[in-house]
This record gives C-alpha cells, structure tokens and sequence, in this order.
C-alpha cells in the first residue's frame, strides 16, 4: 500500500508477446514502410458509390513525407493544425504529417456546432485549419472572424481559391507539390527533429466547448500504447480491421487506426454506419473495433431474424453444445455459426470494445458464435487504454488487467474494497492545455486519477462500477452508483436506455429516481398499444418493483418517469446526466409553482400526484 495516496489492490499488466520498440509515430511509419512496403495500408472510398481505392504502406509513407514538405514550404512549419472531417484517407494523412514533423495536430469532432468549432479553434491557438468541403460554409464564416488562422486547406474541394485575404489551399494540390520538392531533393520536412516528450497532439474531450478541457499527448504516450496493446493482442500482418468511430476520437486514433498499421494491418475505412452493413460485406474484416451500442444492434437484429425463422430454441441448444464440446479441446463454433458470422463478412475473429461497458450477455453470446470480445478500458488522458481483455484472460463484465507497463490501483477504498480507478504509466498525459489547476487535481504523485469508481477482483481484474461525479450521497452517507441501477433496468427487452439521479428533498434525505426511455416496437409487442400509458406503468411498477427486490432499501428506485425521446448526448454518445437531471428538475419546479398557486401544495403532494402518472414505488 502506498500511505501517501492510500492505494491498495496496486496491479501492473505483464506483455504476452513481445513487439518492435517505436520511439515516435515517424520511425513506426518508417518501420512499417521497410517491414511491408508493397502490403495494403488502406482501402477506401471518396463516395459510397465510388469505386474502391487502396494505398500500400510505402504509398502512405510517401504521401506523408509529400504533404509534410509542402506544408514547411508553405510557411506552416511549426503549427497548430486542426483537422475536422469524416473518416477519411486524407484525413490519416493530414494527422501524421503534422504529427511527424510540422507541429501540432489538433482533431476536432466533426459533430460539434460551427460555433463551437469556432471556440475550439481560439481554444487551442491554431493556426491551421484541415477540412473536408462539408464544413466549406463554416470555414468560410470563421475565416472573417478568426485573424490567426492563415490558412484552410481542403481535403476534396474542386479548386483552390482566396477568401477574404486567407489562403485556401487543395490537398491534392499540396500533396503533388509536396512529391515534386521531395524529388528536387527538399529534405526540409524528412529532417525534422522530433520531441518524443513534447506536446504533439491536443484533443478536447467531449462536452461544450467551454466545459470541455484540453489534453496535451506526446510520441511517447501514443507509442507507449501501441506497443503495449501489442503486447496483450496478437495481430497478423495482412489481416483487415475496418475503421468505424469518428478518427478524432482516441480509441479509435489508436486501437483502429495507429495499433493496426503498427501490426502491418490492412484499415478498410467504412463509407459511414449508414453503410456499415454493405462494408462489412466487401471488407471482411478480421478485426473490429466499435462502441458497445454497434455490437448490440448486430446482435439483436440477428437474434430477432433467428426467432422469426423459428429458429431461437436451437439456436441456443447449438450455443450450450459447442460450449460443452470445446472443453474436450474440440471447437466447433465458427463452422457451426457460420451464417451468423457472415453477416459481419464471414472473417470475424474478434471485437474491440471500448468508450462504456458491454453487458455481460452480449459479450458472451459473441464469444458463444466463435469471436473473441476483448473489453477495453481507458481514457484520452491515458492515451487511452490503460487495461483490457487479452489473449490468456477475458471475462465479461470486467475490464480485463492492465496493459503492459501501466499500473492500475484504487484510491482511498471503502469497507468493500472500492474506490477511485488510478493509473500510472508511460500513457499518461502531459496535462490539461491552458489549465494547471486541473492537472493538479488529477495528477498526484505520478498517478492519474480517473474520477471512474471500481475495485480490482482477487484475480487482478479490473471492475468499473461507476463516475465519481455522478454517485449518489445519501443523508446517511450510504453510496449509490447509478450504473448499477441502469443495468438492471437496460436489461428489459423494451427499454432502450435509462438514467439514474438522485432527487433532494427539503427534510435532506435523496429519492433515488430514473428516467427510462422506452422501445416503441419491442414495447408493442408485450402490451396492447404503445399509446397505453396506464399499461405502460403497471408494466413498469411491476419491473422497478423486481429490481428493487434485488436492492437494500437506500438503493430502491422511488420514482421514475418514461418516454421514447433518446437521452441527451455528448458527440461520443455518452449521457449528459446533468443536463438530463437539471431538466427534470426545472419540470419539477414548473409544476410545483403551477400547484402552489392552486392549491397550495408543497412537493410531497407533488410527488403524489406525479405518481399516478410516472409511478412511485
């Protein structure tokens, strides 16, 4: 135990294989050029219906080092760039080559309002701006009101041009001027020194743009974890992952993107989740990496396409038996559940999944089909997975261990063992851009401390039980995780998701209450109408009450509201729940004010009266 920070269950992850040193992203683009040059690095699309494009690893080396010495010679050396676009190969292009060499590369969800965008641009000093011509409109709107910016380039614009005094520029156009310099001799951008411990990329995290902070990378995290994924995960040069979450996000930066070239792997860019089904088809992928919400939608839609074929009973029989056979060394699943891996292209071996936690029956009846779910947990801040699933453990509803060289431990633990999640290691940030008093707080002693609230098992597994910030106080100080909660009530068949709050009341003590967000055509299935309120709530009491079965009394859910509006979410689709509770209680207060007027009620009375609508427990 370490006194000073009260740590206890300290666990550091062991490699299974061992993998090549990278010292920054310049030399594993160099390495992975001489290891396998003629390989495909990329396939992909400018349109859906376009034809299919590919760039070998020694293609993507040379487009790198072209468009990183055209931007020295444009005057760009030393910049900030910000890159913002659907996934794309110009995008990877643009990323490492400012990364490598020019400066500072600076991923902005595409997803965000352009004013947003506008205050992510003053937020974080750039002075380059990488688009694609989507966002043409708001560029050129942000080109009259930012002066620092000097200049936009393009990644598929029809021509270059000038607006209002501010360069525009083509990537195609910068990319060829690139190539034409280099085989001039121009060395100016293959030369450059690179700071392995520097500042190299700058990403916000998900929020408005003005509660968002800022995280400050290096060569030396991102490699970190590279190489320490490779330790845990076997990959085969040749082998297909396809590229699905947004590029700026950092899971995907590194375990879709960055990881996968590493191992000499082929990344197959998706043309969107409109056409992830088609692209799975084409591709093939070995590998995929995804939210649980992606997973879980494949497997219902294939699960209710089994039972209107008649064919669920068997289906689950098949699932015991194989299971049963393989403890005889025999492994029958992928020859037995072969028409369901073909609807992920027939090559599926395993998932990566990561960004919140996938239930324990998804993960199991993905590993019952022959794919192997590997559960990651992490944050931008460890650059991101910190541990994980791995080849010699995996068990769902858990994290896995830790990756190789990072140590996980709990802070300051209560009577069961569980406490803050902190982590130690090469992947830890530099810090928060512009924000000491932040970095201060979160890092101490060496040890980032997450604000996620778990414990680690006598096997040295890591459980993720909740938020800090989101945990329930009670008057009496007994503790209540919503996530908890939340998976219990998620495992309804009909409900889509929920939320967990908790609702103060003037004697001080806390109502636990939720809000539970309906699926109008599973709901239609088990009652008359989804119009039908009053069998919608008797539906529902009977479900809170037998959850509630299962919970100490402080943990029982006393009031709860419904509805089929998704839950309001930050861009990487997690659940604003301040923003969530604030309205509920602004509802709360609107119809107290309505009912004091009247009838002089307080909000017990309320309360009452809301429960013949919402039910109370």
């Amino acid at each position: 135990m370490s006194e000073a920070l009260n740590l206890v269950n300290i666990t550091e992850g062991r490699a299974l294989y061992q993998v090549p040193r990278i010292d920054d992203l310049r030399s594993m683009i160099k390495r992975c050029e001489t290891e396998y040059g003629n390989h495909t690095a990329f396939r992909f699309r400018h349109d859906p219906q376009g034809q299919t494009q590919s760039r070998t690893f020694k293609q993507f080396a040379q487009d790198i080092n072209a468009f990183g010495t055209a931007l020295i010679h444009t005057g760009l050396q030393n910049s900030r760039i910000a890159i913002i676009g659907e996934n794309r190969y110009e995008w990877v292009v643009s990323y490492l080559a400012t990364v490598n060499g020019v400066g500072i590369a600076v991923p902005l969800d595409r997803m965000l309002p352009p004013n947003e965008i506008a205050m992510m641009l003053e937020r974080g000093d750039v002075d380059v701006l990488v688009y694609s011509h989507a966002f043409q409109s708001t560029v050129e709107t942000i080109a009259l009101s930012n002066k620092r910016v000097k200049a936009f380039i393009c990644m598929n614009p029809e021509k270059d041009e000038k607006v209002h005094g501010t360069s525009f520029y083509a990537f195609s156009d910068l990319l060829k001027q690139g190539k034409a310099l280099i085989e001039k001799g121009d060395q100016s951008y293959t030369s450059c020194v690179i700071d392995p411990h520097a500042m190299s990329i700058l990403l916000f995290t998900s929020g408005t743009s003005s509660t968002s902070k800022a995280v400050m990378l290096s060569h030396t995290n991102i490699c970190a974890d590279i190489m320490a994924i490779g330790g845990i995960f076997h990959g085969v040069p040749g082998e297909s992952v396809l590229s699905v979450l947004p590029l700026h996000h950092t899971f995907e930066n590194t375990t879709g993107l960055l990881f996968p070239l590493y191992l000499g792997m082929t990344v197959s860019i998706s043309d969107g989740l409109k056409y992830l089904q088609k692209n799975l088809s084409e591709y093939k992928p070995d590998v995929l990496v995804g939210v649980p919400l992606i997973f879980d939608k494949f497997k219902n839609r294939i699960m209710e396409e089994v039972k209107k074929k008649g064919m669920l009973r068997k289906v689950k029989i098949m699932m015991g038996v194989t299971n049963v056979v393989r403890y005889t060394g025999l492994d029958l699943r992928r020859k037995v559940f072969k028409q369901l891996l073909d609807t992920f292209g027939g090559r599926l071996r395993v998932i990566i999944t990561g960004g919140a936690a996938m239930d324990a029956p998804t993960a199991n009846w993905y590993e019952n089909i022959g794919v192997r779910v590997y559960q990651g947990y992490g944050l931008t801040e460890t650059s991101p997975v910190a541990a994980g699933g791995n080849d010699r453990i995996r068990k769902a509803g858990t994290c896995g261990e830790p990756l190789p060289g990072i140590k996980i431990a709990i802070a300051n633990p209560d009577a069961t063992g569980s406490g803050e999640i902190v982590i130690n290691g090469k992947t830890v940030m530099l810090g928060y851009w512009k924000n000491d008093e932040a970095t201060k707080e979160v890092l101490q002693d060496g040890w980032f401390h997450t604000g996620d609230l778990g414990c680690v098992d006598k096997k040295g597994l890591i459980h993720v039980t909740g938020r800090v910030k989101s945990m329930i106080v009670l008057k009496n100080g007994k503790k209540v995780f919503p996530e908890e909660l939340e998976s219990h009530i998620n495992k309804l068949e009909y409900v889509k998701e929920s939320m967990v709050w908790g609702e103060a009341a003037a004697d001080g003590t806390v109502d636990i209450c939720a809000k539970i967000i309906l699926d109008k055509e599973q709901i239609g299935e088990v009652i008359s109408s989804p119009e039908n309120e009053d069998e919608i709530k008797a539906l529902l009491d009977s479900a809170i009450k037998e959850i509630n079965k299962q919970m100490p009394v402080y943990k029982m859910i006393r009031y709860y509201v419904f509805g089929y509006d998704e839950l309001i979410k930050t861009t990487t689709m997690k659940v604003k729940r301040y923003v969530e509770a604030d309205q509920m209680r602004a509802l709360l207060a609107q119809m107290t004010t309505t009912i004091k007027n009247t009838a002089g009620k307080n909000i017990d009375k309320l309360k009452e009266m809301l429960s013949k609508r919402v039910g109370h427990n």
